[in-house]
């Protein structure tokens, strides 16, 4: 769950190539940039604000944890190519992000749009630290301490050893401890944040080892 008043940038879609050019001359992008379309904020959003977990759709479904990459907001526009020196709150906006090492898949993915758009599935960024745990962090870390060998005699099954699917992973929380499946996302939400699960890019997880 997201903090009361936090920074969340809404990706409502890539701008086309043909837009971005007759908004700016300066829309010659690295590898790992790109030029967004980005709903209005609700506080302003100053240069180089940094971010490291991805959202979903309306409820913001954590679906990428921190770790994996970071994001920083490099370029802020309007429609007419005036450049700000920060995201305005209230404005939706044209930014250039940077992301590192790469852009994330999911973030590839996004709809290739000539203007705004409305999308109940847009992606958005967010601080993990912005994000409240639905469960404490010792109980989601006794919680790990009773799952990591049931699933560790899964993945020794499957002759892996420290990846594991994120729907067997859920399997196991459903089958093995008659978890409901939201309840299951849940969890699995709340391991991410915590560092002891990792989510690749494939939509693999990587566990971490069980301390003490």
């Amino acid at each position: 769950m997201l903090k009361e008043g936090v920074i969340v940038l809404t990706i409502q879609g890539r701008v086309k190539s043909k837009v971005i050019k007759k908004v700016t001359k300066d829309y010659l992008l690295e590898e790992n940039q790109g030029w967004f379309f980005i709903d209005y904020v609700v506080k302003e959003v100053p240069l180089s604000t940094k971010f490291d977990v991805i959202l979903e759709g309306e409820s913001k479904r954590l679906i990428s944890g921190p770790g994996l990459f970071t994001c920083k907001v490099i370029t802020c526009l309007d429609q007419d190519g005036y450049r700000f020196k920060s995201i305005p709150e209230g404005y939706k906006t044209i930014c250039k992000l940077e992301f590192n090492p790469i852009i994330p898949t999911v973030v590839k993915k996004s709809p290739l749009l000539d203007h705004w758009d409305y999308n109940p599935k847009a992606i958005s960024i967010a601080n993990s630290y912005d994000i409240e745990l639905g469960i404490s962090d010792f109980l989601m870390d006794d919680i790990y301490k009773i799952l990591f060998p049931q699933i560790k005699r899964t993945l020794t099954e499957k002759n892996f050893e420290h990846q594991i699917s994120k729907s067997d992973f859920i399997n196991i929380l459903q089958k093995s401890y008659k978890t409901h499946f939201n309840s299951a996302i849940t969890i699995l939400e709340n391991l991410i944040l915590l560092g002891k699960v990792t989510q690749k890019e494939d939509n693999e997880l990587e566990l971490a080892d069980v301390e003490g």
